[in-house]
């Protein structure tokens, strides 16, 4: 068959090509990217359709009839980051771009054409300039956040609008009174010295002939709000004044163009928001609101003149989902013990509470937020450490109000709200904010607390994706700590698109990562608050979040671009572990934070782990050094990878030649051993048997912290010792995941033993006086990857990343009769459910179009099996680490897999 790409007509009208996108997944009108990168889906009931090759075109015009460029026949299966046929987008430049393939029995038709637009690419595009209320510039405390306006007129009707801005802190923009959009703390938390995120709006509908006025509230945000846990506390972090940047392009519709630029035209002053600070709360006075200030024909000459900032150094626009409202839900209220109204969300969530209230001018209304509740009942806010987490609003008088915070956001589940006499609440509700990933995975199984700890994995990640990975999302630190998102990736990737929200993060570990490769604890970095830069960087099992998050990307997305954009950083972070080791091989004598939390630990210094530093430490570095190699092999670059699985190889030899026998004492030193590859295979079957035996003689208690917990339950199904895995899993005495189901959580917890098995809450104390406390915190989470990967068996396969090829291999066990999962994948929906009842295993594979799928068995000895009716030999392929199972090569479409004893 010939695949000339110059048929004008389908001969393969059985596919279509669907779901066109880009890697950006902002959801601004524009890109950030000059030369986009390109994926698309195909449409069939015919399963068996793939993709033998494909063409791209791209034009100026939708109907593809003028700038047409395309890729010409391109003979690959690829449909993910392809780039962008024809030359690079100008800034503001629209392009249209369509695709077809050749499949098995011809081409498609072209898919609908997708458009494009290019963002604000050179620094040139920018005549605006950051305009701040002078009177505020330089101020070393809270204070009332500024407004500023600008009003303009526009002789006749807008055929476009584009509407770019940003903040010196976070900002809030309308256009004559109406939101530029429902995203909150714009433009986020990045490494600001390096780069400072922006965003395009679509604001045509906003404006109209005639007057038009543009007008934001700025907050302190991350940019000179409060940071880290110090007292006093460090404000002014980035900088000492809080600014916007704010830019307008209009077309009207005879073809004329005007720009309204933040300048020195633009008038500012203060509101109602008194203070907001991301730990403190908020304190808004609604009787300091200038009425009309946000709509045309307001007075404001006695506002003051702007002051004009100097452009920063590096604009870039958001390429992830901004942080919204994510859900509303309905509170149970009660009268609060010491007076009051007790709102209970019914789940620990990230966000703020929305009250509609009416009282007489100068009333207030108080908020006041926590976790849990103590034995009194009252709301234990000591966790909180130096964040207050109070709301306060003075009313004006004026009627009935809604009354929600700015520039803030809480953790809790539970909230006192204190209303003055003569106020009235009509209305609470809770209002969830995230960054608004989209969801693509789902899981449940024949255990409700099982269930209900997969729901509080949930929980964890959209409280703590928050504009970047946190550790927690109530006390004073919210920090994007290395160590949390590196065990955690895999399960993110699993649960939401974490692709373009993780490679923004990764783009400010490079940035704050030192010239010697070393990487900070915390991204991004403002650990340097402390004064002591030794302690800041280079953690074993934190820096390597260097090396393991662009991987878990690589494994769930096929993304080769991250790979490519991060390896500099990764061979960067090796290199500096590989010149720390002493002459026989063993990282030591420097700080690490080691199996961090790990319940044999000192409470008050969970660094003092079980489990040796120095032996979890090396490991890690030959884990990090092995899957470099696996990166530098995949991007052509054999030397390097032949160097760094050398280098991987011995410091295994060396890490087990020392501590070899120490380690496979401990639940953490076992799985690291046999996760990580440290044990020699000759070893593996004993290393088993110990971590098997440690369960067994724990019964069932976990011995794990940060760094075991997410390499023990695949340790032990490794090996085969699939009855420990579940008894580990199923434990509901303290230290155990259901421990904190059983006694109420509703988010993953920090330390095991949060609240105790006698309902006591932990005092969170730590070694120099501190404490550290969180009832949100991801990172024992880490085993929803398990519960995807072992109990329903979905996963992918590292050889085939992205899900192009899609591993089943269940694992029932611990009494379950049933469980499924299933994934939206770039291939399209991947989902798999099974039942057991002793005798027999029935499975439902779905397995999308353009992807393969394999069927590792079930442990057990099976007679018959049937696939899709038909019978088959339990023979055939075998996958390292199924244990010896067989397994089936299975294509795409649905299949029902039926096996019996």
């Amino acid at each position: 068959m010939a695949m000339s790409a110059a048929a004008s007509e389908s001969t393969d009208p059985t596919v279509n090509v669907v779901g066109l996108r880009t890697a950006d997944d902002s959801g601004l009108v524009a890109t950030a990217a000059a030369r986009p990168l390109l994926s698309w889906r195909l449409g069939s009931e015919r399963s068996s359709a793939r993709q033998r090759c494909y063409e791209v075109q791209t034009a100026s015009d939708d109907g593809f009839r003028n700038g047409v460029a395309g890729s010409g026949v391109v003979h690959s299966e690829r449909r993910q980051d392809v780039v962008m046929a024809g030359p690079a987008l100008r800034s503001r430049e629209v392009r249209w771009w369509r695709v077809r393939v050749c499949t098995d029995r011809g081409w498609t038709a072209w898919s609908d054409p997708a458009r494009v637009e290019a963002a604000l690419l050179e620094r040139s595009d920018w005549p605006a300039r950051p305009i701040a209320l002078g009177s505020e510039v330089g101020h070393s405390g809270p204070g009332p956040a500024p407004v500023f306006r600008r009003e303009f007129h526009l002789p006749t009707h807008v055929r476009t609008a584009r509407l770019y801005v940003t903040a010196l802190g976070v900002h809030d923009t309308r256009v004559n009174g109406l939101a530029v959009s429902e995203d909150l703390l714009e433009p986020g938390w990045t490494s600001y010295g390096h780069r400072l995120l922006y965003a395009t709006y679509d604001v045509t509908p906003l404006l109209k002939a005639g007057a038009n006025v543009i007008s934001a509230t700025v907050g302190d945000g991350w940019y000179r709000g409060t940071l880290t846990w110090l007292s006093p506390p460090k404000r002014n972090v980035y900088g000492d004044a809080s600014a916007l940047l704010a830019q307008l392009e209009v077309t009207l519709a005879d073809g004329q163009r005007l720009v309204v630029a933040t300048d020195g035209t633009w008038r500012a002053a203060t509101g109602d928001v008194l203070s907001a600070g991301l730990y403190e709360g908020s304190v808004i006075d609604l009787r300091r609101r200038p009425e009309g200030w946000q709509r045309p024909g307001f007075d404001d000459s006695a506002w003051s003149p702007v002051e004009l900032l100097d452009l920063p150094p590096a604009l870039e626009q958001r390429t992830m989902p901004a942080v919204r409202a994510v859900e509303t839900r309905r509170p149970a209220l009660s009268p609060a013990p010491r007076g009051g109204l007790r709102v209970d969300a019914g789940q620990n969530v990230t966000g703020y509470l929305r009250i509609t209230a009416e009282g007489a001018e100068g009333r207030a209304v108080t908020v006041q937020h926590a976790e849990v509740l103590d034995a009194a009942g009252q709301l234990h806010t000591a966790p909180l450490r130096g964040a207050t987490s109070t709301d306060r609003y003075v009313l004006s008088g004026t009627g009935p109000v809604q009354l929600t915070p700015q520039f803030t956001f809480h953790g809790f589940r539970y909230a006192d709200i204190t209303a003055e006499p003569g106020v009235t609440i009509s209305d609470v509700e809770v209002v969830v904010v995230a960054s608004d990933l989209a969801r693509t995975g789902h899981f449940a199984c024949s255990d409700p607390d099982v269930n209900r700890l997969y729901e509080n994995t949930v929980w964890s990640q959209r409280g703590n994706f928050l504009s970047l990975p946190t550790d927690c999302p109530q006390r004073d630190e919210r920090l994007g700590w290395t160590g949390d998102i590196q065990v955690f990736a895999p399960t993110a990737c699993h649960t939401f698109d974490s692709r373009s929200f993780l490679r923004n993060w990764l783009r400010d570990l490079v940035a704050d990562q030192r010239a010697d490769g070393c990487v900070p604890h915390v991204v991004p970095n403002v650990l340097h608050l402390l004064g002591d830069e030794d302690w800041e960087y280079g953690s074993a099992g934190w820096g390597d979040a260097a090396v393991t998050v662009p991987w878990a990307l690589y494994e769930a997305y096929g993304d080769l671009d991250v790979l490519e954009g991060q390896y500099d950083s990764m061979r960067g972070w090796v290199d500096w572990c590989a010149g720390r080791l002493d002459a026989d091989g063993i990282w030591s004598g420097d700080f690490h934070f080691g199996d961090w939390l790990d319940p044999g630990a000192p409470p008050d210094r969970p660094h003092e782990a079980t489990t040796p530093t120095e032996f979890v430490a090396t490991s890690c570095l030959a884990h990090s050094a092995r899957l470099l190699a696996r990166a530098a092999r995949i991007l052509g670059r054999t030397d390097e990878a032949d160097r760094y699985a050398e280098l991987g190889d011995r410091a295994a030899q060396a890490a087990w030649g020392r501590y070899g026998t120490v380690a496979a004492t401990t639940q953490t030193g076992c799985a690291i051993a046999l996760q990580l590859g440290i044990a020699p295979a000759a070893d593996r079957g004993r290393i088993g048997e110990h971590l098997a035996g440690l369960v067994r003689k724990a019964e069932g208690r976990i011995a794990t912290g940060f760094l075991g917990t997410p390499l023990v339950l695949p340790a032990l199904t490794a090996t085969g010792h699939h009855d420990e895995a579940y008894q580990l899993l199923l434990n509901d005495r303290c230290p155990g995941w259901l421990h904190q189901v059983r006694h109420g959580a509703t988010t993953v917890w920090e330390r095991w033993d949060a609240i105790g098995e006698d309902d006591a809450i932990h005092a969170g104390g730590m070694d120099g006086g501190g404490s550290m406390m969180s009832f949100n915190h991801y990172a024992y989470g880490a085993v929803a990857a398990w519960l995807y990967r072992t109990v329903t068996g979905l996963a992918p396969d590292p050889d085939a990343p992205g899900y192009r090829r899609i591993v089943f291999a269940p694992v029932p066990g611990g009494q379950l009769t049933w469980a499924r999962a299933e994934l939206s994948t770039p291939y399209g929906t991947a989902a798999i459910r099974w039942e057991a009842d002793g005798s027999s295993f029935t499975a439902d594979v779905e397995i999308p179009v353009g992807a393969s799928g394999v069927f590792v068995l079930p442990p057990g000895t099976w007679s018959a099996v049937r696939a899709d009716a038909a019978p088959v030999a339990a023979t055939g392929l075998r996958l390292s680490g199924a244990h010896g199972r067989s397994a089936l090569t299975l294509g795409a479409g649905p299949h029902r897999l039926t096996l019996t004893s």
